[in-house]
């Protein structure tokens, strides 16, 4: 990666675009199934295998949290993540 990234920045993107594809009908999990698709077939199979490793790593930290949605939602800063993107 030439430059290192902003993990408060990719967060709000994927958050974001989440709360879109669920304003067009989609639950939160068909949104990461559709995102995750568009970028498996875009990125290089060595970049797939290290999403796997963070999936594998870090995935608990997101399954626990609430989510909301939709009229629920509450625009807020995310504030800093130090666990599942700090890899990158």
């Amino acid at each position: 990666m030439s430059k290192k990234p902003d993990t408060d920045v990719m967060v709000e993107v994927v958050e974001a675009t989440i709360r879109i594809l669920m304003d067009h009908g989609f639950t939160r999990d068909e949104a990461l199934q559709l995102m995750l698709s568009q970028i498996a077939v875009q990125v290089s199979p060595e970049i797939m295998r290290l999403g796997v490793t963070l999936s594998e790593n870090h995935h608990e930290d997101f399954a626990k949290a609430e989510w909301t949605g939709g009229d629920e939602a509450v625009q807020q800063k995310i504030g800093s993540v130090e666990y599942a993107l700090g890899p990158l």
